[in-house]
């Protein structure tokens, strides 16, 4: 009787344990199914192999390996989310990492490339140097490696997160023309004494300075008699303003790009047909320990869709992208805007070139923290079709051209042969966010370029970005002129609903002219500039004023609200052949003699005024300073 009873409560215990157990598996179930399902994970490092699966322990060696196995997973259907996680380390591409449709997320499910939380990742497209000889003179040579000289000669060295300046002459500064040929395009007279004697004229590159835009083209001939420097081909023939006296009567050049010019510290020349970088040290630089960069690719990153089928969810993390060229076609850059440019026999222009990370039909995708530094080009492209992506905290500087642009220009034609933007509009990018981003030292090879670019496009958000340290403009948005002789009013554009809001703009128009903080253009709808702060814009060193906001030719249906603008030396608020627009509320500081807006060519009735405010005194500046900076955080 005992022992059955002992039994009974054993079995007794069993049951409860057992009914306890099936409960907690249920419960477990239960929260198993409401928690997200956790990615599947791959993992790259420099330090990989090839035969690796892709695991922490076992990381493959390239981001293609990486790309092929996302490539597998989407092509069997996306149940969670994929993740590549690049390890920390430099990984050196010798193509660019091209993704289309075969690797896009889904609505459901993202496709995420991030850095490991380890430490930093850098995608680079450039080999290194290092092996220094010093010569007699204190300069020091290395041989240009065999996989560079496969390709056209590089215009970009790299030392670090610096960018090294090719010799040039003067060092600082420009020379004059003293006056320009007959055709005012294909040669000009020196000045006395400009530039010393060179016998050798192969790979010196002019740099002509024109009001908003430059032109890079070689030189035929310097006749030392007559001191007339001659170009192979006239600059950009088919456009009037690209006359060389156009903007002034003894324009701005420089040269770049001789031996002989090689005479200041961190100046670099490379002879490309010895194979030799030269390079002029610093003090107390040592040879042994002074690796450089020089680009092998002019793209590190290609997102591509197709029409009707874009790449959607594609996010990258915290990478940083560095060590891209620029090659301009047979070695002539004849700029227009904002990089875009007039190519060599070609009656038209085309738009800019493609830029290190390239987005074209990707919806919803994502740029998160890194960087794009050290491009020859632009940085960032959200390109045609683009729609609902964002740029959020990414940091953009020392490249050669635009930082960040938005959507495309008036060039892409239909089938029918009716431009895009006309015949279908639909097709313009939209719904774009550039946030929190610090776009810096762009445009040193391109000096048009401009921060932020923003074309045909519509319900774009510019907000709470930093610029800084540019030749040209901040921000430039629209892209279509308008000319009342000739039309009654602006044409309409896809542009519509754009918005650029609480943005620091400073120290840009340091080279060029007829530019601004802001730079519009065209009838755009519903859209706002407000509460920028934009200061320290130097006087124009052409013949146009640089402002803080510059509203070009059929700028129309804006708000602008809520700007502090300061440091400016002419007029805040220029509009140019302006449509019907509304200005309030701004604060400004003027200098004396300066208005608050100039109008050029431009019915003043169309612009209304409302509750601007002029600061008297610097103890006021400061104040708003101060409180505007609190509405920043």
């Amino acid at each position: 009787m005992t022992l059955q009873c002992e039994q009974a409560t054993r079995d007794q215990g069993i049951c409860t344990m057992h009914r306890f157990l099936i409960s907690a598996l249920g419960v477990l179930i239960i929260w198993l199914a409401a928690s997200p399902v956790q990615a599947r994970v791959f993992y790259v490092s420099p330090d990989g192999d090839a035969a690796h699966p892709g695991t922490r322990a076992q990381p493959f060696a390239t981001v293609f390996q990486a790309r092929d196995a996302v490539r597998a997973q989407v092509a069997r259907g996306l149940s969670e989310d994929v993740e590549v996680v690049l390890l920390k380390g430099t990984y050196q591409l010798k193509e660019a990492l091209v993704l289309d449709t075969r690797d896009s997320g889904t609505a459901e499910h993202r496709v995420v490339w991030r850095a490991d939380k380890s430490g930093m990742v850098i995608l680079s497209g450039g080999v290194e140097i290092r092996e220094w000889e010093v010569g007699a003179d204190g300069v020091w040579k290395a041989k240009i490696p065999e996989l560079l000289r496969r390709g056209t000669a590089f215009r970009q060295l790299y030392h670090l997160c610096y960018s090294l300046p090719r010799a040039r002459y003067p060092n600082e500064g420009y020379l004059r023309a003293e006056k320009v040929g007959q055709d005012r395009r294909s040669n000009f007279i020196m000045a006395k004494g400009d530039p010393p004697e060179l016998a050798r004229l192969k790979g010196i590159e002019l740099v002509f300075l024109h009001d908003w835009s430059i032109t890079r083209s070689p030189i035929q001939s310097i006749d030392p008699e007559t001191r007339q420097l001659t170009l192979p081909h006239p600059i950009a023939p088919n456009c009037n303003w690209a006359a060389m006296d156009w903007f002034e009567k003894q324009p701005r050049y420089f040269l770049e790009n001789h031996r002989k010019f090689l005479d200041t510290p961190r100046e670099w020349y490379a002879d490309w047909e010895a194979g030799v970088l030269y390079y002029w040290p610093v003090d107390r630089q040592r040879p042994n320990r002074f690796p450089v960069v020089a680009p092998l690719l002019d793209q590190l990153l290609v997102v591509r869709g197709e029409p009707g089928r874009p790449v959607k969810n594609l996010h990258f993390i915290n990478l940083h992208f560095r060590h891209t060229g620029w090659r301009p076609e047979r070695g002539v850059y004849f700029g227009r805007q904002a990089t875009t440019y007039f190519p060599l026999g070609e009656k038209g222009h085309r738009e800019a070139f493609p830029a290190t990370l390239q987005f074209d039909f990707a919806e919803n995708c994502l740029v998160q923290g890194g960087s794009v530094r050290q491009g020859g080009s632009s940085g960032i492209w959200l390109g045609r079709s683009c729609r609902n992506n964002v740029l959020d905290d990414v940091t953009v500087a020392r490249l050669g051209g635009n930082g960040i642009m938005i959507g495309e220009g008036q060039v892409r034609k239909l089938d029918n042969g009716r431009a895009w933007w006309e015949g279908a509009a639909e097709q313009c990018a939209s719904g774009n966010v550039v946030r929190g981003c610090g776009i810096y030292d762009c445009g040193r090879e391109m000096f048009g370029a401009v921060g932020i670019w923003v074309g045909l496009a519509a319900q774009t958000r510019i907000e709470r970005n930093t610029i800084q340290g540019l030749p040209y403009t901040g921000i430039s948005l629209g892209w279509m002129w308008w000319n009342p002789r000739s039309q009654a009013s602006p044409r309409a554009t896809p542009c519509r609903d754009n918005v650029v809001a609480n943005n620091r703009i400073s120290h840009v128009m340091r080279s060029l002219s007829d530019g601004a903080g802001i730079y519009t253009l065209g009838d755009q709808p519903g859209s706002r500039l407000v509460n920028n702060m934009i200061h320290d814009i130097p006087p124009n060193v052409g013949r146009a004023e640089s402002n803080g906001m510059f509203l070009d030719q059929g700028t129309g249906s804006f708000t602008v609200e809520g700007n502090l603008i300061y440091n400016v030396h002419r007029s805040p608020f220029r509009f140019h052949k302006g449509w019907t627009n509304v200005v309030r509320n701004n604060t400004v500081r003027l200098p004396d003699g300066v208005p608050l807006v100039r109008y050029n060519d431009t019915v003043q009735e169309r612009i209304k005024l409302e509750g601007n405010l002029e600061l008297k005194t610097d103890e006021a500046l400061k104040a708003s300073i101060q409180a505007f900076r609190q509405t920043l955080k």
